[in-house]
């Protein structure tokens, strides 16, 4: 009888090392995520008003701590003092593991002056890694799309 409760009370914590030993395996590697298409809202966008750009996973990484996002939209905003159109960096960092690996995203306000046409965006992201021995790695190239805007 001494046997059977034993038994009864050593299977649960039995599962519970297994499911945690588990968990860790799925978690013993860096993996870098991969980015498929950009997604626009509004699409198109009009001048003035806020647009949200994400470029979609692919692949989700792993062993990520956090990482930034630089975004570049060619030739949207007008240089004040020449009155050129210029290229915009925007950068927006965060937690990636800690937060369920989020798509990219970017929000923010169309120029006033922002005429109507197919803008070129890329992406890069630099990542602060916790597994493996990487510490530091970045997307080997840049992930494109187009900002429409009416």
């Amino acid at each position: 009888m001494k046997a059977k409760h034993l038994i009864l009370l050593a299977l649960p914590m039995l599962l519970a090392a297994l499911t945690i030993l588990s968990c860790a395996e799925e978690k013993d590697e860096y993996a870098r995520p991969e980015f498929g298409d950009l997604t626009q809202q509004p699409n198109p966008a009009k001048a003035g008003e806020n647009v949200t750009l994400t470029f979609g996973h692919k692949r989700k990484g792993n062993g990520i701590a956090g990482v930034t996002y630089t975004w570049t939209i060619r030739n949207l905003w007008t240089d004040e003092e020449t009155g050129d159109k210029k290229d915009s960096v925007l950068s927006v960092h965060t937690n990636y593991d800690g937060y369920d690996k989020k798509d990219p995203t970017l929000t923010f306000k169309v120029p006033e002056d922002a005429t109507a046409g197919s803008y070129s965006v890329e992406m890069t992201a630099d990542f602060q890694c916790y597994i493996d021995n990487v510490l530091f790695d970045r997307l080997p190239s840049p992930v494109r799309g187009r900002l429409t805007i009416k």
